[in-house]
This record gives structure tokens, sequence and C-alpha cells, in this order.
């Protein structure tokens, strides 16, 4: 787990570039499930890297699967 007080926050443009490093690829891999904002925490405590300019956007997408209709099926 990393060290959460040392926040490094990054711009999509900077995570971006991080593409191919192997502990970064080795978190995001064993990533699989949960809210939008949930991954971002979980990536968080994994590497201590925090992209503010998602927030926003992981709570939006994050409400609308809150009242996401079901299917019918599963009614």
């Amino acid at each position: 787990m990393a060290d959460t007080k040392r926040v490094q926050k990054m711009s999509l443009k900077e995570f971006h570039e991080t593409k191919g490093v192997p502990a970064i690829e080795a978190v995001l891999g064993r990533m699989n499930g949960g809210t939008f904002m949930e991954c971002h925490t979980k990536f968080f405590e994994a590497t201590g890297i925090w992209i503010p300019e998602l927030v926003p956007v992981f709570q939006r997408l994050d409400a609308g699967l809150a009242f996401k209709e079901l299917p019918s099926a599963l009614r």
C-alpha cells in the first residue's frame, strides 16, 4: 500500500504518460469491479496517485449507475 500521506496529484495527461510503468500497470491489472470512485480510491491507496479531474466525472458516472433501471428479468 502506498503512503497516502504523500499524495501525488496528476492530470490525466500526466497519468497517460505513465502507460507502461510496471508498478502502475500491475495495480490496474488487479482492479476488477466496484464503482468508478471506489476504483479511483483503491488505485490511490495502492499508488498514492490522485487525479482530481476524474472526481466529478466518476461521481456523475456512479450517480448514473445508481439510478439506472434494472433489466426486466431482475425486477
